[in-house]
């Protein structure tokens, strides 16, 4: 069956990388640049990599490098693509003679997923059926955690990328404000917000916390959210190094949560229809994503994040 490119929505979400303070004496020399650490965890030219979290089953399921061609052009080993697959076991019943037989079969639900090592953003498919946006950065967090830890002696956060304006709009139709909690991670590689950055680091320097957590209240809904220091946080959050919730009331209606991860940025990108053929390397839902489809799909992206910066 011939393949037809369908637009799907993808999230936009970074990792970060934390050296342990405690130091590790067999440890590995860190790669250049830092996010090509992943490849340790993601199994690139290794059996799909199986992993646990909160008694969930997952999978890094035929992750390998990108190469460009001559007439898409972007750098080689920078990007990864592969998919994050997430087992449920469905029951289903089978009628047989004067009775209902019960059983279980597995069922895998795949996400498209591209990693650029140089920026440390992995572009992923949404799909409900895998989870929330918060359900899929704890899983690709889990996934990731393991290997490069032993490795490199570092642990990995994976958070969304999100846009400030979109905290300031509830920040400004709230009339009653009860909660703010910012979670911070310690400064990375990356070029967040440098006045909050130096803030972390310094504090990080005294502590050697891998995240803080801020937490503020106010029962009567008088929380003041002040530009002056809150925008600066909130800014080194947008860049995927941290998360918000805040607890509000707007005119009219009910005292609600809202959070960060819901407001996680995302991208419009034309992907394969999967071909019903039972074949490939890529074996969760959909089949292998044909290599110049791949090319395509990882140029897009590129080209989505190279204009991050100036956005």
């Amino acid at each position: 069956m011939e393949q037809t490119d369908v637009t799907r929505t993808f999230f936009v979400l970074r990792y970060t990388i934390v050296e342990e303070a405690q130091v590790q004496l067999f440890s590995e020399p860190m790669p250049v640049p830092k996010g090509k650490a992943v490849v340790k965890s993601l199994g690139i030219g290794e059996p799909d990599k199986n992993f646990r979290k909160n008694g969930v089953g997952y999978s890094f399921v035929g992750f390998k490098w990108v190469y460009p061609n001559h007439e898409l052009d972007f750098p080689p080993e920078r990007y990864i693509i592969g998919k994050l697959a997430k087992r449920r076991l469905t029951e289903t019943g089978v009628h047989v003679p004067g009775d209902i037989v019960m059983s279980h079969m597995e069922d895998w639900i795949g996400l498209i997923a591209i990693f650029d090592t140089e920026t440390q953003h992995i572009v992923i498919e949404k799909n409900w059926r895998f989870g929330t946006p918060e359900q899929i950065e704890t899983a690709l967090q889990a996934g990731l955690l393991k290997d490069i830890f032993e490795a490199y002696n570092c642990k990995v956060f994976v958070k969304g990328r999100t846009k400030e304006h979109l905290f300031w709009s509830l920040v400004n139709e709230s009339t009653d404000i009860y909660a703010l909690e910012l979670k911070l991670i310690s400064p990375n590689i990356l070029d967040a917000n440098k006045r909050a950055r130096k803030a972390l680091e310094d504090l990080k320097d005294i502590f050697q916390q891998d995240e803080i957590d801020i937490a503020l209240k106010n029962d009567a809904g008088k929380l003041a959210v002040p530009a002056e220091p809150v925008g600066d946080y909130i800014s080194y959050i947008a860049e995927g190094e941290g998360s918000w919730k805040i607890t509000s009331k707007k005119q009219g209606g009910s005292k609600k949560t809202y959070s960060s991860f819901q407001n996680t940025d995302t991208l419009e990108l034309p992907t394969p229809e999967p071909s019903t053929a039972a074949h490939g390397d890529i074996e969760v839902e959909s089949k292998e994503i044909p290599k110049s489809d791949v090319l395509q799909l990882v140029s897009v992206v590129h080209r989505a994040l190279e204009r991050y910066p100036d956005e």
